[in-house]
């Protein structure tokens, strides 16, 4: 009888579990970050919405009404919305919510000039919007590319800066060269860990669908793989066991039969049709029923068998499958003379089937790789199984016996 190994080998298989909220969890976590970036500066724009009271009452003196409004809303307006704007948001609004803020404080700094009456403002804060030009270049950093993000700065410290200068009094104003160097100093340490956040969050998002692409690949491969293995079980159990008797016995009604179980196969196969559930009766009539296809006289012995078993369809339509290539193998290559035994035993949460036979055995390093009957259609079955397993003993002149078992996980 052909099967596989000297020394006992044992097959088995498990399919790991993905949980879905895995894979929504990861999706989100690149939007993360720039919602916290987000929500920092939102912070950062109330807290100077706050501050800026005074020097915003201040500076209505020498501005026209119009602009006030216009530049509160295109700047604490558009800041402060960003918090919660964020809720939800994907990675394009969250570009487009920062982007609108980093742009209106641009436009507000460049209407002032249109909207500045001429006179001078005699505080020590000076021009309010000169104390966050930072905050629009962090915002532009979340919406754009890391040279605007810096041309943004560059020209908002200078623009506010310049302004300042403007309209204070000379004998308050530090010198401008040190003003503007030390506010885009200090600015850039918060612009550079925007835009490195920003790339970070890329990076991981990009990453994370990469991930999930080819573990989708795989899986589609592993399935693709699956079916082949088993159409190869199938073809070589039924359709060619048909063809080679049909070429050394001819017609014969066991030949009909076989033709007819092997086409309700293939029918099977295609529309995936296996049972939910099957007793423990119902188990051994299909593994006989299996049995006698290959050999009819076989006899199938079992052990007591309790009512109360069930056992998933699937697992009983491998078990058979193997137990009958088995029994296949054993009448063609056991030899002549060989005694062949099958027996069956179950109990609540196991089903074996033992298959010797008394021939002569064989080298399993001898077995051509092109030959399926073992590594297909009896290892193959049982590794698909959860909790299975197919242990082949053989050593020439002593025998072979298939050990075929399945135990509830």
């Amino acid at each position: 009888m052909a099967t596989d190994s000297a020394a006992p080998s044992t097959v088995s298989a498990t399919a790991p579990a993905l949980r879905p909220d895995d894979a929504s969890r990861d999706a989100l976590a690149g939007r993360r970050i720039l919602r916290q970036f987000t929500l920092f500066a939102s912070a950062g724009y109330l807290l100077y919405c706050l501050l800026a009271v005074g020097p915003i009452t201040a500076a209505t003196k020498v501005v026209s009404p119009w602009w006030t409004v216009l530049a509160v809303v295109l700047t604490f307006g558009t800041g402060v919305a960003m918090g919660p704007l964020t809720w939800r948001a994907d990675s394009r609004r969250l570009q487009i919510i920062t982007g609108v803020n980093a742009v209106g404080y641009l436009i507000a700094v460049g209407l002032w000039w249109f909207a500045w009456n001429g006179g001078h403002i005699y505080t020590v804060q000076g021009f309010w919007m000169a104390a966050f030009p930072g905050l629009a270049a962090i915002t532009a950093a979340l919406a754009f590319r890391p040279m605007w993000a810096y041309a943004v700065l560059v020209v908002a410290v200078t623009s506010s800066v310049l302004i300042d200068r403007t309209v204070r009094r000379a004998d308050v104003v530090e010198p401008f060269a040190a003003q503007t160097v030390w506010a885009i100093a200090f600015s850039m340490v918060f612009v550079v860990a925007a835009i490195m956040g920003r790339r970070t969050a890329r990076v991981l998002d990009d990453s994370r669908a990469e991930a999930y692409a080819t573990t989708a690949a795989a899986a589609a491969a592993q399935a693709r793989s699956a079916e082949r293995h088993r159409f190869d079980a199938l073809t070589h159990d039924s359709v060619m066991s048909t063809l080679l008797l049909a070429a050394r016995r001819g017609t014969s009604p066991e030949l009909v039969q076989d033709a007819r179980n092997a086409l309700a196969a293939i029918d099977r196969a295609g529309t995936d049709v296996i049972d939910d559930e099957l007793g423990a009766t119902d188990a051994l009539s299909r593994i006989r029923a299996a049995i006698a296809l290959v050999a009819p006289q076989q006899i199938v012995t079992v052990d007591h068998v309790d009512p109360s078993a069930r056992y998933p369809g699937a697992v009983v339509t491998a078990i058979a499958g193997a137990s009958a290539e088995a029994v296949r193998n054993a009448v063609r290559h056991a030899g002549r003379y060989a005694d062949i035994s099958v027996h069956v035993s179950t109990s609540t949460d196991t089903l074996h089937v033992d298959i010797a036979d008394t021939g002569a055995g064989f080298d399993p390093t001898s077995v051509p790789a092109s030959r399926l009957g073992i590594s297909v259609s009896i290892v193959g079955r049982m590794s698909k199984l959860a909790g299975g397993s197919a242990i082949i003993e053989s050593h020439r002149g002593s025998g072979t016996t298939v050990r075929l078992s399945w135990t509830h996980r």
